[in-house]
């Protein structure tokens, strides 16, 4: 007794919400989030307003439940090749990439996170989550030798996703171009992680990422 069944979804049902998330993703990029309409996003999507709200209560929840499909590609876009300080490097260049080629959806992102209560879905899911993918990632590179010993991990890595927070929002306010975006990003989050590295790791990084010394 109190236990819950799990909702079976069937494949009809999933390639709904599919077609439901890919229209959302098209209409953020093309649109922004001011643009997103859910009457206008029910008819591309081939379903009724009433469906569309029963699946998603609000904009937000809809928009909030294509981002995390969105971030899926990304981690998808890495691969599972990478180890270590090359795995973090090949994440963050590829959220720069995707953030380049959808600015209108990282600025709806950013809109929903600055407005957002601490205890919404969306703050846990971009940076509840994004610190604890960090910690991750920064566990493993130390494991490799690749990152000094007695650091805080949680301080570093809030450290790291508040730089690459303040990036995008100097970008949807109009103080870093796009063209400079990757740069600025990278930088950012390069030379925050760049005292912790051992010297020989922080040589590599930095030629692979082109930050002097």
């Amino acid at each position: 007794a109190g236990t819950l069944a799990m909702k079976v979804i069937t494949p009809r049902q999933q390639d709904r919400r599919n077609r439901i998330l890919e229209c959302t993703r098209q209409q953020v990029a093309y649109l922004g989030y001011d643009g997103v309409n859910m009457r206008d996003l029910a008819v591309e999507a081939d379903v009724s307003t009433a469906t569309l709200y029963n699946l998603f209560k609000s904009k937000d929840d809809l928009i909030l439940a294509a981002s995390q499909d969105l971030l899926a590609d990304i981690a998808g876009q890495v691969g599972k090749k990478e180890r270590g300080l090359n795995l973090f490097l090949a994440r963050y260049m590829a959220t720069a990439d995707t953030i380049i080629a959808n600015p209108k959806y990282a600025e709806a992102m950013g809109r929903m996170l600055f407005a957002a209560e601490p205890s919404a879905p969306i703050v846990n899911l971009m940076i509840g989550q994004s610190r604890d993918q960090i910690v991750s990632e920064l566990k493993e590179m130390q494991s490799q030798g690749e990152l000094i010993e007695g650091i805080d991990l949680e301080k570093l890595a809030r450290n790291i996703a508040g730089v690459s927070w303040s990036a995008i929002l100097l970008l949807m306010k109009g103080f870093i171009a796009l063209h400079d975006f990757r740069e600025e990003y990278m930088g950012n989050i390069i030379n925050m992680l760049l005292p912790w590295l051992t010297d020989e790791t922080a040589k590599r990084c930095r030629e692979m990422t082109s930050i002097p010394r």
